[in-house]
């Protein structure tokens, strides 16, 4: 071979070999008690200029079940603000170079564990530092993964996490409203829907009963998503806070519905857009699970729960609601083998067509009542 035909050879298995994409590298790691969820519809974006990864959202459910703790988080300030937000660098292999100046994850809002409608903890609730980071790219339109571990530092919630690590675990969904999401590297900006659980690396006391919840919605006859978009009218539902009881315990969450109340007339007048929602839940635990409960968000039961659910069996329960606006459907599942207690939870996001997605937005809902209708 000549010498011209060995360089041509080498010069392109050099570009073969930087054109190849970054490897999958996800750390592995689970969340365990005790554990925050971050809704569905929040934001993981890149800016590879900066090197930066920002994911955020907003904190919904604070659980750990041993002690038993249970509250929904509230909005703090005078901007009523509850949100998450988690920075950090990576090279453009994706792998973790470093933090950002301040915390690098930063939890603000208040919950009420007591339910006396005073919160127990109001301000900065979390502060950590990350110390690693891993991806794993999905295929063929599956959700993309990362995972994050993180040292808390601060925050009126560390005594929680005393003395261990947390992990982070971000699920991101391909979308329409993002054109431009992650495609396995870190050469480029990207920006796409998450949503994410926080909790400790190992439990204090793991046990043999354990269940894992998945939550989709589906429009139109779409396929599932944890984000679903409908166009926006008037709605006679509001939401008002239901105390359940789960295994003997105490569990108070807001709720979606009419409450009681009778449907006013001018509610006809105003279209609704049919959300089918799926609660897929699997066993995955050692033991059988007994006296399965869904609380969801709305005021009407979730049945078709069977009556036990062996290990690594999974049920799929389904309810349709006609919305007029949008809302996050956060699922609790629960259930127990003899004494013990298992719980899971995830949220499914429906949001309104009135605007684009924007970064760290919430959707606060307000009276979108047509100008001149009464309530009669």
């Amino acid at each position: 071979m000549s010498s011209r035909r060995v360089f041509a050879s080498l010069l392109t298995a050099l570009c073969l070999v930087q054109a190849a994409p970054t490897s999958a590298a996800l750390l592995g790691l689970t969340t365990q008690d005790p554990t925050i969820d971050i809704a569905a519809g929040g934001v993981i974006a890149y800016n590879a200029a900066a090197g930066v990864v920002t994911v955020s959202g907003t904190p919904q459910l604070l659980q750990r079940l041993d002690p038993f703790l249970f509250a929904e988080f509230m909005g703090t300030g005078a901007d009523d603000e509850k949100l998450v937000t988690l920075q950090f660098r990576v090279d453009a292999n994706g792998q973790f170079v470093g933090g950002v100046d301040g915390p690098d994850l930063v939890i603000k809002g208040s919950v009420d564990v007591d339910f006396d409608g005073v919160p127990d903890y109001e301000g900065v609730l979390l502060e950590a530092e990350v110390s690693a980071f891993g991806f794993l790219n999905g295929q063929a339109g599956a959700n993309d993964r990362f995972d994050v571990r993180l040292t808390p530092t601060g925050g009126l919630l560390a005594n929680l996490f005393a003395g261990r690590d947390l992990a982070v675990v971000v699920d991101g969904e391909p979308s329409e409203d993002y054109p431009n999401p992650f495609g396995g590297g870190f050469a480029g900006d990207f920006v796409g829907l998450a949503k994410a659980s926080l909790g400790s690396i190992d439990a204090v006391a793991a046990g043999p009963c354990a269940l894992q919840v998945e939550t989709f919605c589906s429009v139109g006859g779409s396929r599932d998503r944890q984000v679903c978009r409908i166009k926006v009218t008037k709605s006679p539902k509001h939401w008002e806070h239901v105390t359940h009881q789960c295994q003997g315990r105490s569990l108070r969450v807001s709720k979606y519905g009419m409450h009681g109340s009778s449907v006013p007339a001018w509610a006809s007048r105003y279209q609704s857009t049919p959300v089918r929602f799926n609660y897929v839940i699997t066993n995955i635990g050692e033991t059988p699970v007994s006296n399965l409960q869904v609380i969801d968000s709305f005021d009407t039961d979730v049945t078709g729960l069977p009556a036990l659910l062996a290990p690594g069996a999974k049920v799929t329960v389904s309810r349709t609601e006609l919305l007029h606006e949008g809302l996050v459907n956060a699922v609790i599942v629960s259930g127990g083998y003899g004494a013990q207690m298992c719980m899971s939870r995830d949220s499914v996001a429906v949001k309104d067509k009135v605007r684009k997605k924007r970064q760290h937005d919430d959707d606060r809902y307000h009276d979108k009542r047509a100008r001149g209708d009464r309530d009669d």
